[in-house]
């Protein structure tokens, strides 16, 4: 009863305020503006518009409606909230490895490194996100799970791995980056870098020997290469061209980081030096595996391992193609031609034509190197049966680019010839190989030469001695071939500069010898420098001015000498 009794009174109540309202002025239509919303996300509920809401709220009721507006705005923001944390926002950033100390670091055994290798996986031979493991120094691919890199971890218990791109170490299974400075050396190991400074002192006395792990003392620039098989012609010419300063610091100093593919031969001969200059370098020699492969590919299996070819054969063909790809595409000059290439001044004419009726053709020939013909050995032996060797010095070689001597072609022509412009770094290829119709036949003549101050003055036109001041060459580098013509080696004699020290390499042997034996070998391929030429590979310009002086002055004075014996002779 007390129930029904509430519920009339309250019913009561509720028609006289419906009575109240009855008498009161109608309700306003008040325009509430809902909140903005991103629209990055999609709304969590669905309303009729998105940019406002109409709200018909009473004069008694107009508090709480906007109360109840705030309320869903901070909804809203819960929800969105909410979406970005389940996925549905925007896209999430991406996990990174977790840096970490690594408890593994001891495991890691440096006696087993070898980044000379050619960086494939061990199993896929693939190229592609190939990593060390630097507990056995195998090379595997990929660091995520299901990869070899994976499995190896699991399997033989090693878990620190280098990426072979980036030097990044990673410890597996747990996939995190791992960085102490610990791992400097090998990171140095895998992709030495040198600074301009440290590239100017290769040169300069305050030369650093290094040591390698086994505690054996090796100089940077003079260290042996691996023979791989039949592979010294190679190594020869890497040994020469190490000590030709402006090559090799450009090569050092050479950043191909922002080409997406660069060209493989001058990515591994840059590797190769840097390899061949590391102080740090854990062995103490240096394997070129990974530069002859890419030399296979490139020269179409010409040069390849395994097969013996001619030193010669093989700088031509290097430096052409560093030519190409380190050429400026403005003025087309590079390190290279800057380095080797002078011009040859030609007089061609006819055998039987009569020079005072047709005058000879003139032309400039640029060229990489002078060959110098090596006069036949005796074909009779000594009295006691013995084969004689002959020696001839190097002046009766360069005879034939004094102008005057004429050398017959097949053509049926006569040409001479001279020097018209001297190169920094000279090359001499000394012909001792010559083929008929049976066999490769080789001549052992001894060619002696100076290995300083080997002038060429006379042997420059007359027209171009202005051009050409300085005229004097040192020996830095000598190739010379021992054995028979198909089963010989080759072997280098190179000078380093800083300690004034020749040494002989052969492959992985380096042993310092006497410049008296140098000249006495038989000699293939001989590397001059001119004596302008300092230690950072830049030209002595007040040297090349002191002899332009004494050159200009010499021919005054002479040409005074001159007028003074014709005129006492009158």
């Amino acid at each position: 009863k007390k129930h029904q009794a509430s519920m009339s009174e309250s019913a009561s109540a509720s028609a006289a305020a419906a009575a109240g309202a009855s008498d009161a002025p109608p309700a306003k239509r008040i325009k509430v503006r809902a909140p903005q919303r991103s629209h990055d996300y999609s709304p969590p509920i669905k309303r009729e518009t998105d940019d406002e809401a109409d709200v018909t709220v009473t004069g008694s009721n107009n508090a709480q409606s906007t109360a109840s507006v705030k309320v869903e705005a901070e909804e809203d923001k819960k929800d969105i909230v909410k979406k970005e944390q389940r996925g549905g926002g925007k896209r999430a950033p991406r996990v990174r490895p977790q840096r970490r100390t690594c408890p593994y670091l001891g495991t890691v055994n440096r006696h087993l490194l070898d980044f000379d290798f050619e960086k494939l996986c061990s199993i896929t031979l693939s190229n592609l996100h190939v990593y060390c493991c630097l507990v056995c120094g195998k090379y595997f691919q990929g660091r995520g799970k299901n990869t070899h890199s994976y499995t190896h971890a699991l399997e033989e218990g090693h878990y620190v791995y280098i990426n072979l791109s980036d030097c990044n170490v990673y410890c597996l299974p747990e996939n995190y980056l791992v960085e102490d400075a610990s791992l400097n050396d090998i990171k140095y190991n895998l992709k030495p870098t040198y600074t301009p400074d440290e590239v100017k002192d290769l040169s300069s006395k305050r030369f650093v020997y290094g040591k390698a792990l086994d505690g054996t003392d090796f100089i940077p620039g003079c260290i042996g290469l691996n023979d791989l098989k039949r592979t010294d012609y190679c190594n020869v010419v890497v040994q020469f061209l190490c000590q030709v300063i402006p090559l090799r610091n450009a090569l050092l100093l050479l950043d191909l980081s922002h080409k997406q593919r660069p060209d493989p031969v001058l990515l591994n001969c840059s590797e190769l030096l840097r390899k061949i200059f590391n102080p740090r370098n854990f062995k103490g020699i240096v394997s070129p595996h990974e530069f002859m492969q890419a030399v296979g590919v490139a020269s179409e299996k010409k040069f390849r391992i395994g097969q013996q070819e001619d030193p010669l054969t093989f700088f031509v063909w290097l430096m052409n193609r560093l030519h190409a790809k380190l050429k400026d595409k403005q003025t087309g000059s590079s390190v290279v031609h800057q380095c080797f290439q002078g011009d040859v001044f030609v007089k061609t004419s006819d055998v039987n034509a009569d020079e005072s009726v047709k005058p000879p053709e003139e032309s400039k020939t640029p060229f990489l190197y002078l060959t110098l013909e090596v006069p036949p050995s005796p074909i009779f032996k000594d009295s006691l049966d013995r084969n004689m060797i002959p020696t001839v010095p190097i002046f009766d070689l360069l005879q034939k680019f004094d102008g005057e001597t004429r050398h017959e072609t097949m053509r049926g022509q006569v040409k001479r010839y001279s020097l018209w412009r001297l190169p920094p770094y000279l090359v001499f290829h000394i012909k001792r190989f010559s083929k008929n119709n049976f066999f490769l036949e080789k001549n052992p003549t001894i060619v002696t030469f100076p290995v300083k101050n080997l002038d060429l003055r006379e042997y420059v036109h007359p027209e171009a001695q202005e051009e050409n001041p300085v005229t004097r060459y040192d020996l830095i580098a000598n190739v010379c071939h021992e054995g028979k013509p198909h089963d010989g080696k080759y072997r280098a004699h190179v000078l380093h500069a800083p300690s004034n020290q020749w040494y002989e390499m052969e492959d992985l042997r380096v042993t310092a010898v006497l410049p008296q034996l140098v000249a006495l070998s038989e000699s293939y391929v001989q590397v001059y420098q001119r004596q302008d030429v300092l230690p950072d590979g830049t030209l002595d310009q007040d040297m090349r001015k002191q002899a332009m002086d004494t050159l200009l002055r010499g021919a005054g004075g002479a040409g005074g000498a001159e007028d003074d014996v014709d005129m006492f002779a009158s």
